[in-house]
């Protein structure tokens, strides 16, 4: 009966997506929370910080042979008590990131950080009833507030945003032990109880982060299982969507693509409809180095394929969906490099991480390495710092002076000149609304400069932005007919500030 009403209570909260508020406001410049929101993010998981994982950081280990969060706090708990497990997990998070660490990372220009947490971590173990952590709540009962404390708000005073993610859900969400239980199996879908606890678990978390200007989003569920249909993770979005949107209306919400990015393209397309927005962003993986087949290619290879194979072939050009890439490396398997023994190991690993950053920048609106530090020092390829060392991650360029306004006036000019050129000559009957390129394009220009004053941010979440300013024009709102020059105004003008700051 108790399953029976869950599902039930699941299903009415996922009944009818609401919509997100627009990500800009009509008739103003962008405030610090919506550039936070919409800038484009080059970022860095913090990994095995609140989501334990043994080969990352290993000493809460000693104890066990097991290698989830789940064995390290029941051994060290069994070994020492409460209080005293409490205290080890504690100087972990106090001293994972420090001020030096701060610092680097801010003169290295990453932008936003992907926070992993666990259900066991929010509102001092609130939502762990009924649960495997429940019993161990107390040694999680500062959590929150460290997360709070020592990495939103030290982000914040770095001008760096956070990414929460919850990465470890009741039972599992995949069959890896990085969802903090042992042997969870992707437990979680099986558990209409555990999905609605855990949406109700979204809506505190956007609630009580509203206060902060610097949260990126909120990731609803990391690695979410493949399926086909993907029925129970659809259910579970839209529940999450439902009552963050009852706490926040702006905070962007982001959902795993389970492994199949067209998929959840579609359903973000579909909840949304042409003129909507649910300001939910999609995460994609990209990692050469499981997979049979990538592990059967050379590394130039790998290199040469990622053109053709990340984030294509998305229905109808993934129009209107921000995809964000959660995790990414500069790793390839042993078998690929045994495939080519006589590369350049460290020319290539560079040339790889490289390319990925060149094409993320291209095709998303924020990426995140995996993952920013080892306890043991320099974990390779891995290893975001050492990586960054190596000069396999280059920051993408950022505007870094101030066009004037003559030099706004010749572009907006020249552009304008060249479009109306075109389309006149394309048909010379044509009637055409050529004035709506140049609003499109002012506007574009006005809000990425508005944008590059804030610590040279650039306009990540290109659709939702431009799809925000189009709906408050004038010439939307006139209802005039060739509103796609409008469009490709704001493109061009977008376009046109970066070339000439960067």
């Amino acid at each position: 009966m108790q399953a029976a009403f869950s599902k039930l209570k699941l299903k009415s909260k996922a009944s009818e997506i609401p919509q997100a508020e627009p990500p800009s406001t009509a008739g103003k410049p962008p405030t610090t929370k919506q550039i936070y929101q919409s800038r484009e993010n080059y970022g860095v998981n913090f990994g095995a910080c609140f989501v334990l994982e043994k080969w990352i950081y290993h000493d809460l280990f000693s104890e066990t042979d097991g290698d989830t969060e789940l064995d390290a706090v029941l051994s060290l708990v069994k070994k020492l008590g409460e209080d005293d497990a409490r205290s080890k997990f504690e100087e972990h998070w106090n001293n994972y990131a420090t001020d030096d660490d701060w610092k680097w990372l801010q003169e290295h220009h990453v932008t936003s950080i992907r926070l992993p947490v666990g259900y066991w971590d929010i509102n001092g173990g609130a939502f762990t009833a009924g649960c495997k952590f429940e019993k161990y709540r107390k040694v999680y009962k500062n959590a929150w507030n460290i997360i709070k404390d020592k990495y939103i708000q030290k982000a914040l005073d770095h001008n760096i945003s956070a990414l929460v993610d919850v990465h470890g859900l009741p039972g599992g969400a995949n069959n890896s032990g990085h969802s903090g239980e042992s042997g969870s199996g992707g437990g979680f879908w099986k558990d209409e109880k555990a999905q609605l606890s855990a949406a109700k678990m979204m809506g505190w978390i956007a609630n009580d982060l509203k206060k902060f200007d610097n949260i990126a989003g909120i990731q609803v569920v990391n690695e979410a299982e493949f399926a086909d249909p993907a029925k129970k993770q659809s259910t579970y979005y839209a529940a999450c969507v439902t009552e963050i949107r009852k706490s926040d209306a702006l905070v962007p919400i982001v959902i795993s693509d389970g492994w199949w990015a067209d998929q959840w393209v579609k359903w973000v397309q579909e909840k949304q409809g042409d003129d909507g927005y649910i300001g939910v962003v999609l995460d994609e993986h990209v990692y050469r180095c499981f997979s049979d087949d990538d592990k059967s290619k050379k590394p130039q290879q790998i290199v040469d394929d990622l053109e053709g194979d990340v984030l294509t072939n998305l229905n109808d050009d993934g129009k209107g969906v921000e995809i964000i890439v959660g995790e990414y490396s500069c790793v390839l398997d042993g078998q690929t490099w045994d495939n080519d023994k006589g590369a350049n190991r460290d020319e290539l690993v560079k040339r790889y991480g490289q390319r990925q950053g060149e094409l993320l920048a291209q095709r998303t609106s924020g990426y995140y390495f995996w993952t920013f530090k080892f306890q043991s020092g320099n974990g390779g390829e891995w290893d975001f710092k050492t990586m960054t060392e190596k000069g396999a991650l280059i920051p993408p360029p950022t505007p870094h002076k101030e066009p004037s306004q003559e030099e706004f006036e010749e572009s907006l000019n020249n552009a304008y000149g060249s479009h109306s050129s075109y389309w006149d000559n394309q048909d010379p009957n044509g009637k055409y609304e050529h004035e709506n390129f140049k609003d499109g394009f002012t506007t574009a220009w006005k809000d990425a400069d508005a944008f590059a004053r804030f610590n040279g941010s650039k306009i990540g979440k290109k659709k939702a932005w431009k799809h925000s300013r189009l709906q408050e024009s004038e010439p939307y709102k006139k209802g005039l007919k060739y509103l796609w020059e409008w469009e490709q105004g704001f493109d061009q003008g977008l376009q046109a500030f970066y070339d000439a700051t960067v």
